[in-house]
């Protein structure tokens, strides 16, 4: 255990010399949301649902980190619709379980991450 706290101090130690933007944080965050649940949707169309119950789970911890640790009121008007829309994600991720379509349900949402992926990822 105690390897393991130096491994993971000094990984802490060296990210403090990274300097990433809060905005390349979080594409990076978002790119691999997507990642989970386009290899969740690829899983269940194979037939390996464990894997699938992996990916989704991977993906419904994003999304609850998301929606429950940014500060949305520094988002202005705005927070509110994004908290909305990672609340929207999040329950939709949530019913395509319960869904005969799974991968259609898991398409639908990725079609809503890709644009804002792709926005992320954009310079400014």
């Amino acid at each position: 255990m105690t390897t393991t706290n130096s491994q993971a101090f000094s990984a802490y130690a060296a990210s403090s010399r990274l300097t990433a933007s809060p905005r390349d944080v979080l594409a990076s965050v978002h790119e691999e949301l997507y990642r989970a649940i386009g290899s969740a949707k690829f899983a269940h169309e194979q037939g390996r649902l464990d894997q699938m119950c992996r990916h989704a789970m991977r993906a419904t911890q994003i999304l609850t980190v998301l929606s429950t640790s940014l500060d949305f009121s520094a988002a202005g008007p705005d927070g509110k619709t994004l908290r909305s829309f990672y609340q929207y994600v999040l329950d939709s991720m949530v019913r395509a379980s319960r869904r005969k379509d799974v991968s259609g349900s898991y398409q639908i949402v990725l079609d809503l991450l890709r644009p804002f992926c792709k926005e992320l990822r954009s310079e400014k």
